[in-house]
């Protein structure tokens, strides 16, 4: 991996942060049926590995102060955008956060190399927010919100 900047390292964590914080609200995530608790409780508890994994990755090369600068950093902006979340369907902020990764993605902003925790997360998320994109009133709401978001984060001083 190339040297990122502070700013870079923040950027690349944020979306795993955001991604996190979502899937360990209670009972968002449920099973398609009692017959695959279990299974479906194996791959949350991997796909929520790889997303702490990829929160930290950036920062691991960094020691101390820098590092925890850095993580506080990123914790404080996502809580910043995890308060706007109050009030809104799940679903509506998995599908913004899906769109606001596929938009860094597709600038490539954020590259998911393969094999990496982010893609690792990413590839078991995509079938649970597929049931999403079907409706699309609340297709277009979470491509706006996407937008928002990044303008947020812009004000941040990140994904300029």
């Amino acid at each position: 991996m190339p040297t990122l900047s502070d700013r870079q390292r923040v950027e690349v964590a944020i979306p795993a942060y955001l991604l996190l914080a979502l899937t360990t609200a209670p009972g968002l995530i449920v099973p398609a049926g009692p017959e695959l608790a279990e299974r479906a409780e194996a791959d949350i508890t991997a796909m929520r590995t790889d997303l702490t994994q990829a929160c930290i990755e950036p920062f691991t090369d960094l020691v101390g102060k820098k590092q925890h600068a850095l993580l506080r950093r990123v914790e404080r902006i996502g809580k910043g955008v995890i308060a706007g979340w109050e009030n809104r369907p799940a679903l509506s902020v998995m599908l913004t956060l899906w769109y606001f990764l596929k938009d860094l993605t597709d600038r490539e902003v954020l590259i998911l190399w393969e094999g990496s925790a982010m893609a690792r997360a990413t590839s078991r998320l995509l079938p649970m927010f597929m049931h999403g994109f079907d409706e699309e009133k609340r297709d277009a709401a979470a491509q706006e919100q996407a937008r928002q978001l990044l303008a947020r984060l812009q004000v941040e001083g990140l994904y300029g």
